[in-house]
Protein backbone atom coordinates (compact mmCIF):
# COMPACT_ATOMS: atom_id res chain seq x y z
CA UNK A 1 0.00 0.00 0.00
CA UNK A 2 1.21 3.63 -1.38
CA UNK A 3 2.34 5.69 2.01
CA UNK A 4 0.58 8.74 2.76
CA UNK A 5 1.95 12.34 3.61
CA UNK A 6 0.74 14.63 6.02
CA UNK A 7 2.32 17.96 7.41
CA UNK A 8 3.80 17.87 10.61
CA UNK A 9 1.19 18.84 13.28
CA UNK A 10 3.80 20.61 16.00
CA UNK A 11 1.56 20.13 18.98
CA UNK A 12 0.37 17.00 17.85
CA UNK A 13 3.34 15.41 16.28
CA UNK A 14 5.97 17.12 18.67
CA UNK A 15 7.15 13.57 20.68
CA UNK A 16 6.98 11.34 17.85
CA UNK A 17 9.22 13.84 15.65
CA UNK A 18 11.59 13.92 19.12
CA UNK A 19 11.39 9.79 19.29
CA UNK A 20 12.49 9.36 15.73
CA UNK A 21 15.26 11.93 15.25
CA UNK A 22 17.15 10.55 18.47
CA UNK A 23 16.46 7.27 17.24
CA UNK A 24 18.14 8.38 13.48
CA UNK A 25 21.13 9.52 15.56
CA UNK A 26 21.64 6.17 17.34
CA UNK A 27 21.47 4.43 13.52
CA UNK A 28 24.00 6.87 12.08
CA UNK A 29 25.94 7.79 14.92
CA UNK A 30 25.30 4.51 17.23
CA UNK A 31 24.37 7.46 19.93
CA UNK A 32 21.83 11.08 20.67
CA UNK A 33 25.40 12.79 21.14
CA UNK A 34 25.08 16.08 18.89
CA UNK A 35 20.74 16.08 19.05
CA UNK A 36 19.95 18.89 20.64
CA UNK A 37 16.14 18.78 21.93
CA UNK A 38 15.61 22.56 21.91
CA UNK A 39 17.13 23.02 18.74
CA UNK A 40 15.76 20.39 16.86
CA UNK A 41 12.21 21.96 18.33
CA UNK A 42 12.52 25.40 17.21
CA UNK A 43 14.20 24.23 13.89
CA UNK A 44 11.16 21.81 13.30
CA UNK A 45 8.60 24.98 14.31
CA UNK A 46 10.10 27.48 11.43
CA UNK A 47 10.18 24.91 8.73
CA UNK A 48 6.71 22.94 9.00
CA UNK A 49 5.58 26.83 8.65
CA UNK A 50 8.47 27.68 5.91
CA UNK A 51 8.00 23.97 3.63
CA UNK A 52 4.97 22.43 4.84
CA UNK A 53 4.94 20.34 1.64
CA UNK A 54 8.32 18.77 2.95
CA UNK A 55 7.97 18.45 6.76
CA UNK A 56 5.82 15.38 6.64
CA UNK A 57 4.89 12.67 8.81
CA UNK A 58 4.58 9.15 6.76
CA UNK A 59 1.59 6.84 7.58
CA UNK A 60 0.32 3.34 6.00
CA UNK A 61 -3.14 1.98 7.24
CA UNK A 62 -3.62 5.09 9.31
CA UNK A 63 -0.69 4.39 11.27
CA UNK A 64 2.48 6.93 11.49
CA UNK A 65 5.48 5.12 9.91
CA UNK A 66 7.76 7.53 9.21
CA UNK A 67 8.72 11.07 9.10
CA UNK A 68 10.40 13.19 6.31
CA UNK A 69 12.20 16.74 6.72
CA UNK A 70 12.67 18.29 3.14
CA UNK A 71 13.32 21.66 1.91
CA UNK A 72 15.19 24.22 -0.51
CA UNK A 73 18.48 25.79 0.22
CA UNK A 74 20.91 28.17 -1.32
CA UNK A 75 23.97 26.12 -2.50
CA UNK A 76 26.94 27.47 -4.11
CA UNK A 77 24.77 30.36 -5.66
CA UNK A 78 21.97 27.79 -6.35
CA UNK A 79 18.71 26.46 -5.26
CA UNK A 80 18.80 23.12 -4.11
CA UNK A 81 16.63 20.21 -2.34
CA UNK A 82 18.55 19.17 0.73
CA UNK A 83 16.73 16.35 2.68
CA UNK A 84 17.53 16.90 6.07
CA UNK A 85 15.90 13.39 7.04
CA UNK A 86 13.95 10.19 5.77
CA UNK A 87 13.09 8.15 8.19
CA UNK A 88 10.98 4.76 8.48
CA UNK A 89 9.96 2.85 11.92
CA UNK A 90 12.59 -0.24 12.26
CA UNK A 91 9.39 -2.52 11.67
CA UNK A 92 8.89 -1.43 7.86
CA UNK A 93 12.68 -0.56 6.91
CA UNK A 94 14.12 -3.64 4.39
CA UNK A 95 11.20 -4.47 2.68
CA UNK A 96 11.55 -1.52 0.00
CA UNK A 97 8.92 0.65 1.28
CA UNK A 98 11.92 3.99 1.30
CA UNK A 99 11.44 4.20 -2.68
CA UNK A 100 8.21 6.18 -1.67
CA UNK A 101 9.94 8.48 0.58
CA UNK A 102 12.58 9.80 -1.98
CA UNK A 103 9.68 9.36 -5.26
CA UNK A 104 7.65 11.88 -2.58
CA UNK A 105 11.14 14.10 -1.77
CA UNK A 106 11.86 14.17 -5.96
CA UNK A 107 8.14 15.19 -6.93
CA UNK A 108 8.34 18.07 -4.24
CA UNK A 109 11.38 19.35 -5.48
CA UNK A 110 10.40 19.12 -9.30
CA UNK A 111 7.65 21.42 -7.88
CA UNK A 112 9.45 23.73 -6.68
CA UNK A 113 12.00 23.92 -9.35
CA UNK A 114 15.03 23.04 -8.36
CA UNK A 115 17.17 20.48 -10.68
CA UNK A 116 19.06 18.97 -7.93
CA UNK A 117 19.13 17.63 -4.27
CA UNK A 118 21.86 17.15 -1.72
CA UNK A 119 21.44 15.03 1.76
CA UNK A 120 23.73 14.01 4.46
CA UNK A 121 24.34 10.59 5.45
CA UNK A 122 27.04 8.61 7.82
CA UNK A 123 29.32 6.14 6.30
CA UNK A 124 28.78 3.78 9.21
CA UNK A 125 24.91 3.64 8.16
CA UNK A 126 25.44 1.26 5.40
CA UNK A 127 21.93 0.66 4.68
CA UNK A 128 21.11 3.97 4.42
CA UNK A 129 24.28 4.54 2.07
CA UNK A 130 23.14 1.84 -0.36
CA UNK A 131 19.21 2.83 -0.43
CA UNK A 132 20.70 6.32 -1.54
CA UNK A 133 23.06 4.89 -4.29
CA UNK A 134 20.16 2.57 -5.61
CA UNK A 135 18.29 5.73 -5.61
CA UNK A 136 20.91 7.29 -7.89
CA UNK A 137 22.70 9.21 -5.25
CA UNK A 138 26.31 10.08 -6.04
CA UNK A 139 29.22 10.99 -3.34
CA UNK A 140 29.95 14.27 -3.57
CA UNK A 141 32.57 15.30 -0.57
CA UNK A 142 32.81 14.42 2.96
CA UNK A 143 31.81 16.47 5.64
CA UNK A 144 30.62 17.40 9.48
CA UNK A 145 32.37 18.39 12.80
CA UNK A 146 30.97 16.52 15.62
CA UNK A 147 30.54 13.38 13.05
CA UNK A 148 31.78 12.77 9.84
CA UNK A 149 28.91 12.51 7.29
CA UNK A 150 28.82 11.86 3.22
CA UNK A 151 27.05 14.63 0.76
CA UNK A 152 25.65 12.89 -1.60
CA UNK A 153 23.54 14.24 -4.67
CA UNK A 154 21.80 13.54 -7.58
CA UNK A 155 20.62 15.43 -10.34
CA UNK A 156 17.00 15.42 -11.54
CA UNK A 157 16.01 15.11 -15.05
Amino acid sequence: MAFSFRTIDVTRDLSTCIDFRKDSFRVSFGSEKGFNPGEYVKLLTERTVQFPWGYVMVEEHGDTVGQMEIFTRDHEERLIGFVSLYYLVPSIRGQGKGAQLSDYAEHCFRNQGVTEYHLRVSPANLRAVRFYQKCGLINLQEEGSDHTVWRMGKMLI
